[in-house]
């Protein structure tokens, strides 16, 4: 195990957690960001210029690197196949990016890959489930009886695809997303409710539409249903729009709506950003009670996914999700967009 482990970035896709994991490697004493990987030359001189890191012009470069320990993956989601593909083959743990792939086709030959080599790949999409472990361990405690329905919102504003740009870029681009915000924002509910069901998926039933962005060649908005092989049943909504005070960002949308209200045969949970912490209706309780619990101030910001990478790494342990959870996720979001398209139920084989 290295005194530090050293970091690098591969593609500025998704280039605002490409920055808040900078700022927060910036005062880490655990870790330290060395390289970031871009094609495009303006984006990555600007990204290396201000946090004083060295550029590579191409990934292939910045994996080639012997003093890398792990990189964080994402670029726009059309390239993240062959990052991971090629970052596992370079011995590199990772944080994988999402959505993972475009394809079935592509997540199979990703987890078979990452798999074969041994390294460590913690999904991005799955940051919640370290985040909530607490709260999943109460809920498996009994704190609400056993889980029977559950509703996930997440309501943002269309993605910038640089900051202040002012346009959505490839986000919005059908050559290089397999969707819209659906599988876009959806992507971590999807993975929060398989997580918190405890029991794969076995039907889903969605809808999507254009409702605030009619010029973009996705949808920018998706309702779908899930349920559970336990008979869990749970709703997912998954929008861009949010276009109050402007049509994109602000970044990092800081004016999304997003609410998880967990149903239980003795009590309900009710997660809301607006009420920046919990709403418990335990079993016996003789009311709601809420929890608001706050940040240390003064500290620098979280690592995120890489500090749970990171964790698992000095402990030796395996990541609380993996490729195949992420691959999982992936199957279920594009069993949305089938039953989207044919207007009618799908059911998963199991």
């Amino acid at each position: 195990m290295p005194n530090k482990w050293r970091i690098g970035i591969l593609g500025l896709g998704h280039w605002y957690s490409a920055y808040g994991l900078a700022r927060g490697l910036a005062e880490s004493g655990r870790a330290e960001l060395i390289a970031v990987g871009c094609p495009d030359p303006e984006k990555a001189g600007e990204f290396a210029g201000t946090f004083g890191v060295q550029a590579f012009a191409s990934y292939e470069e910045l994996l080639a690197r012997a003093e890398v320990d792990a990189v964080h993956i994402c670029p726009p989601v059309a390239e993240i196949p062959a990052c991971t593909i090629a970052a596992a083959q370079a011995g590199k743990h990772m944080v994988l990016g999402k959505p993972m792939a475009m394809t079935l086709e592509q997540a199979d030959e990703m987890v078979k890959v990452v798999k074969r080599s041994g390294v460590k790949c913690l999904p991005f999409q799955a940051m919640y489930r370290t985040r909530s472990a607490g709260l999943k361990k109460r809920i498996d405690g009994g704190l609400i009886g056993d889980i029977v329905v559950m509703h996930s919102t997440g309501r943002w504003s269309i993605a910038e695809d640089w900051l202040r740009s002012g346009k959505a870029g490839w986000f919005a681009d059908p050559k290089q997303v397999p969707g819209g915000a659906l599988i876009d924002e959806g992507i971590y509910g999807v993975d929060q409710l398989r997580w918190l069901a405890g029991a794969p998926v076995v039907e889903v039933s969605a809808k999507t539409a254009n409702l605030v962005h009619k010029d973009i060649g996705v949808e920018d908005w998706g309702m779908a249903t899930f349920t559970y092989a336990n008979g869990v049943v749970a709703t997912l909504e998954a929008g861009w729009t949010i276009n109050s005070p402007k049509k994109t960002g602000p970044s990092p949308k800081q004016n999304a709506t997003l609410r998880t209200e967990i149903v239980g045969t003795r009590g309900e949970i009710v997660q809301d950003s607006h009420l920046g912490g919990l709403a418990i209706l335990a079993a016996g309780a003789p009311g709601w009670v809420i929890e608001r619990p706050s940040d240390e101030p003064y500290t620098p910001p979280g690592l995120g996914a890489m500090g749970q990478l990171l964790d698992c790494l000095d402990a030796g342990t395996d990541p609380a999700a993996g490729i195949e959870d992420a691959r999982e996720g992936f199957v279920i979001a594009m069993a949305a967009y089938q039953s989207a398209r044919e207007r009618r139920p799908v059911r998963l084989d199991r």
